[in-house]
Order: structure tokens, then sequence, then C-alpha cells
């Protein structure tokens, strides 16, 4: 369907694939990594293959360690658990970041990471916020330095919003003429970016 309308209830809405032969090759050299004494940490494609995470994190320069809390006071439970899940600030907290700038760069990714879920979840009012040792990012100089005890404190603040369903659907373009049903799109219906964007590709 080249083009659509829709209209959200509850307010106005804003593989990896790997080669077996590539990947068998690469095993194959790095056996003679693994054979020529200590190895450290080994990674392709963010897969570990051997290695700690000790060895890792002794690579990291100007390693910087912080603390992760989130507040999703208006989230039920099933929602809270998928902005956790999509925090990567949350999930690496037990590795340090290299330096300020890694913490700064890591905080933004991972609030455009948090307002993705909040659109998957059609959340489109949502809204996340996200402090460094007390400060809104928004507010932090591009060369900001966090030198206070570690780990720093980063705080992210979600406030969900209500959840959008679909409302009237009409269909233009080459798809005038059928129903919405057709793309999954139902009125009442889930109105998350998932289905949506499946709709446009269908």
């Amino acid at each position: 369907m080249s083009a659509y309308e829709r209209q959200m209830s509850g307010g106005t809405a804003p593989r990896r694939v790997f080669s077996l032969a590539l990947l068998s090759a690469l095993l194959c050299s790095t056996a003679l990594i693994g054979a020529s004494g200590n190895a450290a940490a080994f990674e392709i494609f963010g897969i570990k293959l051997w290695g700690s995470s000790e060895d890792e994190d002794a690579d990291i320069v100007d390693p910087l360690r912080y603390a992760v809390t989130i507040e999703a006071p208006d989230a039920d439970e099933d929602l809270a658990e998928k902005l956790e899940n999509a925090s990567a600030l949350k999930d690496d907290q037990e590795r340090p970041v290299s330096g300020s700038l890694g913490l700064l760069a890591k905080s933004r990714a991972d609030r455009d990471q948090l307002v993705a879920a909040l659109y998957a979840d059609a959340r489109y009012e949502g809204v996340v916020t996200i402090t460094i040792e007390g400060k809104p990012l928004d507010d932090l100089p591009p060369d900001a330095e966090f030198s206070g005890p570690q780990p720093i404190p980063v705080v992210i603040n979600i406030a969900a919003g209500p959840k959008f369903t679909l409302g009237d659907i009409r269909l233009e373009g080459d798809a005038a003429g059928l129903a919405g049903a057709d793309f999954g799109l139902i009125a009442g219906g889930d109105a998350g970016s998932g289905a949506v964007l499946k709709a446009e590709a269908s």
C-alpha cells in the first residue's frame, strides 16, 4: 500500500544472517590464535567465542563505571519489563564505558532505544528523561566530565503515557478500495509501530 491515513484513539499520535562458510573460515583462522598461548576474549559479530568479560574490560580506555536506576511509575509490569530489556545501559552496567564521552554516547543511544520501545507499545506520547549525576542529558555539554565517585549515578525516568489504538482507517493510492483489515489494521486494534510498519510494507 502506498499511502494511508490513520487516527489513534486516546490522543493524537504523533539477523543477523551468518554465512556458515564465513563463520567456519573465521573459526579456523582464530583457532591459530587460541593455540598460540593465553587467548584474550574473542568476539565475532557480537558473539563471544572465548575469554571473559574481565579480559575485555582491561582493554577499555579510561574505564568509567556507572549504576542505572529505571523509574517508570505509570508502566504496567509487562511494559516495565520491555523497557528494561530495551535498555543497553541497564543490560551493560556491569561493564565500564570508555570515559565520560562513552557514557554520554551510550545514554543518548539508550534514550532512542527506549523511545522506540514505547512506540512499539503504541505509547506515542511517552517521554524518556535521562540524568547523569543529577543533570539532564540534554543540558550536558559534549565534553562533560563525570569526575564524581564511581559508579556514576544514571537515572532513567520514563513517563509512558496513554496506549493508543487504531481509529478510523482509510486507504489511498494503490490500496484505495481495499480493507484495512487486509493489512492487519482494524479499528480499535494494535497501533504499535510494529503493526503500522508491517502494514506499510504489505
